[in-house]
């Protein structure tokens, strides 16, 4: 019987430094090919740049994407765009005036005292706006009275600048009323922007999207990025020492087995022939007995 002999054990030193040196005795012919304007990387980078130029501006009277998104894809994408936001627009609209209504009074129905105390808020807040810079009767007295009492004490109150006075010293409470009513109003337009459901967004609710384009940017930077040069642990080398010493132990297997096979038919023809020499001179003894 015959054993096999195994190739020698994988090493890993040496299948890298073996790799690595390759790569190293070949680099310069790599590179020389890869610089070569005759057929090297500038010559392909000549070829792309001719393509993509004929590509986007036409060749031979052929227009190029340029001139076809310009004058008939754009046009079209443009006009086709804004007819489907007119169309999403006016649904929007639609439903915001079929629901927005409801939409308002189901939330003021789910609070009815904090309803109440905004329309009443609302209410006098309308109702002081309205009435602008105009002095109410009773403080219009009492400014009166105030202006004309002060001037008498002081021996005055009855010439034209004591009128002058009580017309301006009135004018300017007139105007301080009509800031803090409109300051009035801004509080409770402002209490009802917090307090109260915006039907658009109650109704249609849709988050803005926003588009970066910073990662596209920086995936075509990283396209110019050649990768390592030298891989020691290269995959394609790895591949093959495996597929030779796959190969090597399946030969040695082989031979093994053939002499086994060989060594196995040679005593059975051996043995075969020993037995009819046997068999021949028990055959002549009867004969001759």
């Amino acid at each position: 019987m015959y054993a096999p002999d195994m190739p020698e054990p994988r090493s890993y030193a040496k299948e890298m430094g073996d790799t690595l040196q390759t790569q190293i005795d070949l680099a310069p012919d790599k590179y020389a090919a890869e610089a070569s304007d005759e057929y090297g990387r500038p010559a392909y980078a000549q070829l792309d740049l001719r393509v993509l130029r004929e590509t986007m501006m036409g060749k031979d009277g052929q227009p190029g994407l340029l001139e076809l998104y310009e004058n008939e894809v754009m046009p079209r994408l443009g006009q086709a765009e804004a007819n489907a936001r007119r169309v999403a627009r006016e649904a929007d609209i639609t439903d915001v005036e079929d629901l927005g209504v409801r939409a308002s009074e189901a939330f003021k129905a789910a609070n009815p005292e904090q309803a109440a105390l905004m329309d009443e808020l609302n209410a006098q807040a309308m109702s002081e706006l309205q009435a602008g810079s105009s002095l109410p009767p009773a403080l219009a007295r009492e400014m009166e009275q105030q202006v004309r009492s002060a001037q008498a004490a002081r021996g005055m109150g009855f010439g034209m600048a004591d009128v002058g006075q009580e017309a301006l010293v009135k004018g300017l409470q007139a105007e301080q009323l009509q800031r803090r009513r409109q300051g009035f109003a801004q509080q409770i337009a402002g209490m009802n922007a917090a307090n109260t459901q915006d039907p658009f967004m109650a109704i249609l609710g849709r988050p803005g999207v926003n588009v970066n384009q910073a990662g596209m940017i920086a995936g075509q930077g990283q396209g110019m990025n050649p990768g390592n040069v030298f891989n020691p642990e290269s995959a394609y080398a790895g591949s093959l020492y495996a597929n030779n010493f796959n190969a090597a132990s399946n030969a040695a297997m082989s031979a093994a087995n053939n002499r086994t096979a060989m060594l196995g038919a040679g005593l059975g023809a051996a043995g075969g022939l020993a037995g009819g020499i046997g068999d021949a001179g028990g055959f002549k003894s009867f004969i001759t007995g």
